[in-house]
């Protein structure tokens, strides 16, 4: 057996060499470089904000019937509310401010808006929707001829906008010879009636969203206060007229809430 040369140390198999030492210490100092890195990194992101995204809104709605013709209604949209009572308490309450000119026509007139009290709907709210309505650039201001504006209770008025119940709406509808069966919305002398009944709940024919109605309401009685005659649908398939009495049935056109469309009057077959 061969003896060990006594000038040269024995190496333990477990021991590392040095240049293997070497890369060891350095394979753990990049390590730890990297964990510090880390954990400054993490730190970091703790002490930083989070970005906030504005909330994603609600789901767009499905396109409906009359979406190829106009948009529907501008914001604010009507929210839903409770059924009013049949019967109101018969006293109207009318809004004391002033509204924003409608329109850039020569032709001025002016209106006053009051709601009926115990119904449970807002005059503010009401107000809000009638300027909205009659100031879209589909309303009867489209033309370019006439000029509307809310005024206050103290002020003259050429006509008032009411939202009365369907008891109530009946008996004014009656004092001028027309009979609703309080059912349906009238105009007579310088009286706009909106039956409150429809303007919370449409009817089921009224296949559109309930803000549609409401400007096809308003605009259809703003329509005879302008001296405009109901008319038939124009032929099945296509948007109603806005004088067509479309509370009572669509006659095959579509619902449609507007006077004017693509910027030209929207008419029907007159009605004798």
């Amino acid at each position: 057996m061969a003896t060990p040369n006594p000038g040269t140390p024995l190496q333990d198999p477990t021991t590392p060499e040095p240049r293997d030492r070497t890369r060891l210490t350095l394979a753990i100092g990049l390590a730890l470089i990297a964990l510090a890195s880390l954990l400054m990194a993490v730190d970091q992101a703790r002490r930083t904000p989070a970005s906030r995204e504005p909330a994603a809104g609600p789901s767009a709605p499905a396109p409906s019937s009359i979406r190829s013709f106009d948009a529907l209604t501008p914001a604010p949209s009507p929210t839903a509310a409770p059924r009013p009572p049949h019967q109101g308490q018969g006293v109207f309450s009318t809004a004391d401010d002033d509204g924003r000119y409608l329109g850039r026509g020569t032709t001025l007139l002016r209106f006053h808006v009051a709601v009926e009290q115990g119904l449970g709907l807002r005059l503010a709210d009401f107000t809000a929707a009638v300027d909205t309505i009659l100031g879209d650039r589909r309303s009867w201001i489209a033309g370019g001829e006439l000029k509307l504006r809310r005024v206050g209770a103290a002020e003259p008025a050429d006509f008032t906008i009411y939202l009365a119940s369907a008891a109530t709406s009946e008996v004014m509808c009656a004092d001028g010879g027309l009979d609703t069966d309080g059912y349906t919305s009238c105009q007579l002398g310088g009286q706009v009636i909106i039956n409150a009944d429809r303007w919370v709940g449409a009817v089921p024919e009224f296949e559109a969203p309930l803000a549609e109605y409401q400007a096809y309401a308003l605009n259809h009685e703003v329509g005879h206060q302008l001296g405009h005659g109901h008319q038939a649908c124009p032929s099945p398939g296509a948007p109603a007229p806005v004088m067509q009495q479309q509370t009572l049935g669509m006659q095959g056109c579509l619902p449609y809430g507007w006077p004017y469309l693509d910027g030209r009057l929207h008419t029907g077959p007159d009605i004798p």
